[in-house]
C-alpha cells in the first residue's frame, strides 16, 4: 500500500506540473497581425520564428529572427537587453510552440514577450508579405 500511495503521489505531481505548465502556456498573451505590423512599421518589435530552419529559409514573417524552439537560451543575454516587444511565432495550432517557447524565455527573464494570434499560418492565409 505504501508503494502504491508513492506511485500516486507522483502521478499527482507530475499532473500537476503539466497542468501548471499548460497554464502559464495559455496565459501568454497574444497580437493580432495588425497589432504586429503596426509596431514592424514603428521598429518597435523582435519577431522571432521559433519554427526550424528549414521552415525558416522556406519563408518568413520580413524582418523576423530565427530561433528555433527550445535554443533560446543561446540568445539569452542578447534577448534579456531587448528594449522592444518580442513576439513570437510558429506554425501550430494554437500557438503552442511559440507560447511555450514564449513560456521558457520568461523563466530566462526575458521581458516583453507576446504571441502572434494565428501564427505563421495565419499570417500566409491573409496573404501578407514574407521574405526568404
Amino acid at each position: 500500500m505504501t508503494r502504491f500511495r508513492f506511485l500516486a503521489g507522483i502521478v499527482m505531481l507530475v499532473g500537476g506540473v503539466s497542468l501548471a505548465g499548460a497554464q502559464a502556456v495559455r496565459n501568454v498573451p497574444r497580437m493580432s497581425i495588425d497589432e504586429l505590423k503596426s509596431l514592424m512599421a514603428k521598429k518597435q518589435v523582435l519577431v522571432i520564428d521559433v519554427r526550424n530552419m528549414q521552415e525558416f529559409a522556406g519563408g518568413h514573417i520580413p524582418g523576423a529572427m530565427n530561433i528555433p524552439y527550445g535554443q533560446s537560451s543561446a540568445q539569452e543575454e542578447e534577448l534579456r537587453k531587448e528594449k522592444r516587444t518580442i513576439v513570437l511565432y510558429c506554425a501550430c495550432v494554437n500557438e503552442s510552440s511559440a507560447a511555450r517557447a514564449a513560456t521558457e524565455m520568461e523563466g530566462l527573464g526575458i521581458p516583453n514577450l507576446k504571441v502572434l494570434l494565428g501564427g505563421w499560418d495565419e499570417w500566409i492565409k491573409r496573404g501578407e508579405k514574407t521574405e526568404k
